[in-house]
């Protein structure tokens, strides 16, 4: 791209930036059959960049409204699952191409709702924009019959692309669907809601509920006329949907972060992979659903990885996600904050690098991202992922014990391998246990999202 070309785009940022920046602190109702629905209850949502910046009151809903809302899909999913898949196409065109107008100003949402940088959030959207491209062609295919009504639940891991792709990919496929987005970063989907009714999606085809609380995840999801649920992100409501009671006939799409870990073994170039893991761990502040939360080495490497590491950790700026330049910007809440700063006072003797909070102009929500070493192999640091900027170091005494360690956590989505070594990568991928799986950043998928138009169809 060239230097003009370049400031253009920078500039069109820009006014992005400052068009989100600056809109109306309106209030946000809950959609349901189409209609505005207020309760009263108010919450308000600000940004974890600033805490000064107010995006607008959300209605916390009212008993039954879950309730109502698939009834309303239900309603819905009556004509728009008669309508012709060329139809249903088209619309989503409409959809898709006020997505590309709005790339930048969708992307500054992202910003200001989650704490992502600049790039990250961009990724956000275009990957969106990939996934509705492909999934709009295979539609105009499809002689396949939607499911029914679905549930789509989402945390701020992911604001936008997870949860428009597959509210956008089960509603091609003659679904309807009712979604609960992050009480954090409810905004791009609202914001999304309005780009499908421009586009004349027919009413109750997407409800929409914001909620502060788990419970109105619970009530919806235990609803027995959905035919599916999807969860994206992490958390204890994510957590909460892996233990629902389910019967046979109901799908579930399982998008949850874990600790995607990470094996280094002879790796081609030691440098190169501390630098790529580093990266892994802490884009996005450690909670994006790919980041790593362990690494696995062997005692005869520990040193010069963890040389190589702290060399590549020294580099990394923290700050305004905004800004050009800057690696990771701030987690999402004070409370998550607050559990940072606590586990990195209980776990001082084992943290060799950061731990401590960032002071910045903006009045958010910045921490120097975590990296531990020495913990016991069944501690819940080497176990259970926590959505931080934490990086857990395990070291084993050879190849054949770090591969019986791979799989000792909450797996995620996620795992891969640094080696040059063709027996272990080999070895590597006939025991891990995740969904997709890397070998020196060669194959690898950018995000978990893998929305398809097979999910949402009998």
């Amino acid at each position: 791209m060239s230097t003009g070309n370049r400031n253009e785009e920078e500039k069109m940022f820009d006014g992005a930036l400052n068009s989100v920046l600056h809109m109306d602190k309106k209030d946000y109702p809950a959609y349901v059959g189409g209609l505005m629905v207020a309760s009263g209850n108010e919450f308000i949502v600000s940004s974890p960049v600033d805490k000064s910046i107010i995006f607008g009151r959300f209605q916390d809903p009212e008993d039954g409204l879950a309730d109502r809302s698939v009834e309303a899909a239900q309603t819905a999913f009556k004509e728009w699952s008669k309508v012709e898949p060329a139809k249903r196409a088209g619309i989503f065109e409409m959809a898709l191409d006020s997505v590309k107008r709005q790339r930048y100003r969708l992307a500054a949402a992202v910003i200001f709702s989650s704490g992502m940088t600049k790039a990250r959030a961009i990724e956000e959207i275009d990957i969106f924009i990939g996934i509705l491209e492909r999934e709009i062609e295979k539609t105009r295919k499809t002689k396949s019959k939607p499911t029914g009504i679905w549930a789509i639940v989402s945390e701020y891991n992911t604001p936008f692309a997870a949860p428009a792709a597959y509210a956008a990919v089960a509603m091609l496929a003659g679904n309807s669907i009712v979604m609960i987005p992050s009480k954090h970063a409810p905004v791009p989907m609202f914001m999304f809601y309005e780009i499908l009714r421009a586009a004349m999606l027919p009413p109750g085809v997407f409800n929409l509920i914001a909620g502060r609380r788990n419970k109105l995840t619970a009530l919806l999801t235990d609803n027995e006329d959905l035919s599916g649920i999807v969860a994206a992100g992490s958390g204890e409501r994510m957590e909460d949907l892996m233990f629902i009671q389910t019967n046979d006939e109901l799908r579930f799409v399982n998008e949850i972060k874990g600790m995607n870990p990470i094996l280094v073994y002879k790796p081609k170039n030691m440098a190169a992979a501390a630098e790529s893991i580093l990266k892994r761990a802490f884009s996005f502040a450690g909670q994006d659903v790919s980041a790593c939360s362990k690494v696995i080495v062997t005692a005869e490497e520990q040193k010069q990885f963890m040389d190589a590491l702290l060399k590549a950790y020294s580099k990394l700026t923290v700050n305004d996600p905004v800004d050009d330049g800057v690696d990771i910007g701030p987690i999402i809440s004070e409370l998550k904050m607050d559990q940072f700063l606590q586990f990195a006072g209980i776990l001082s003797d084992n943290v060799i690098a950061g731990g401590k909070p960032v002071r910045t102009e903006a009045d958010g929500y910045y921490v120097r991202p975590m990296i531990l070493t020495g913990l016991p192999e069944d501690h819940e640091m080497n176990t259970m992922d926590h959505s931080l900027p934490v990086l857990s170091i395990q070291s084993a005494a050879d190849l054949g014990e770090a591969m019986e360690m791979i799989n000792g956590c909450e797996f995620g989505l996620f795992s891969g391998i640094y080696s040059r070594d063709e027996n272990a990568i080999k070895e590597f991928k006939g025991i891990a246990s995740a969904d997709n799986l890397y070998e020196n950043d060669e194959v690898i998928e950018k995000c978990a999202l893998n929305a398809c138009i097979e999910k949402f169809v009998k």
